[in-house]
């Protein structure tokens, strides 16, 4: 049963150019609601067209948080994710507002609504500039496989290619002595009434959305964007899709850029629907073109226990 206390919190998640931000702004002006950005990516100031930010005439004056809040030169932890969004949350709902979470990231969903989060999981300089320092010289699949030595679970649920994740989880094996893994298994109160739709569409519409969003980028200026950006070609939100091919070859062609970046992308989509798909919340799958159906739910949600 849920406590009375929780606030009530909707999630509208899904590949990426599944729809997400149109429909949770279409909920945001019927239910009286307020966004909060759960992209990795969408967090970092000038990094506009790669990413697919809502502009503020879009938005039409339906707020939208954790969205341009660091430079590009910084690093986010899902801890700082969740303190802030978790802060955000609390305003909207005190403001009597639906607060209303979107975006592709899923971990960053996850932590925030399932309570399982490393926000205070001990931190140690030494060893994760030790552990970056033996990724750069062994690289990704010597990096996995130490940590699939040392905590299989985790390992099997971060990709070889993801090297942040891989080391900020031997860390945490190395500074507590426990696999991340023991953690996020551990029984924690869910911090929120939480629903979370996962919004879906068939593979070759998505697909096909895809590839014309890739085209739409490098039409609206994603080649100069990155170039403006070229300063943070070591930093963390260089790796975003698009930016990160760009930047790695910028003599390449658009046409060769245009098809390497749509290929990339949906392969994304097809892990983040993996994720979606066994992520432990309380989640519903609903086709994108449906937006009734999606706000039937959502107003559901919402009048039960009321």
């Amino acid at each position: 049963m849920v406590q009375a206390h929780r606030i009530k919190t909707v999630a509208i998640v899904g590949c990426t150019a599944v729809g997400k931000s149109d429909t949770a702004l279409k909920l945001a002006r019927d239910l009286d609601g307020e966004l909060i950005g759960a992209d990795s990516m969408q967090i970092y100031r000038g990094f506009d067209i790669g990413t697919g930010k809502l502009t503020k005439e879009e938005c039409g004056g339906i707020k939208h948080r954790l969205i341009d809040i660091i430079d590009g030169d910084r690093e986010f932890s899902v801890g700082e994710y969740v303190n802030i969004a978790s802060a955000a949350i609390s305003e909207i709902s005190a403001n009597g507002k639906l607060p209303i979470i979107v975006g592709g990231t899923g971990l960053y969903v996850y932590s925030l609504l399932s309570g399982c989060n490393f926000a205070n999981t001990p931190k140690n300089n030494d060893v994760r500039n030790s552990l970056k320092a033996a990724a750069h010289f062994l690289g990704a699949n010597a990096m996995h496989r130490l940590l699939s030595a040392s905590d299989r679970v985790s390992a099997e649920k971060i990709s070889v290619n993801d090297v942040k994740r891989v080391i900020r989880a031997l860390e945490i094996y190395a500074v507590s002595g426990e696999p991340k893994s023991v953690g996020s298994e551990l029984s924690v109160e869910k911090p929120y009434d939480d629903l979370t739709v996962v919004l879906t569409l068939p593979r070759d519409m998505l697909y096909e959305k895809i590839n014309r969003r890739v085209k739409k980028m490098f039409d609206d200026g994603l080649i100069e964007e990155t170039l403006s950006l070229i300063k943070y070609k070591d930093h963390q939100s260089m790796q975003a899709l698009g930016y990160k091919q760009i930047a790695a070859d910028p003599q390449m062609t658009r046409e060769e850029l245009e098809v390497i970046v749509a290929q990339k992308t949906r392969n994304y989509a097809k892990r983040q629907m993996t994720y979606f798909n066994n992520m432990k919340l309380n989640k519903v799958f609903l086709d994108a073109r449906d937006y009734s159906k999606v706000k039937n739910h959502v107003e559901k949600f919402l009048g039960d226990g009321v």
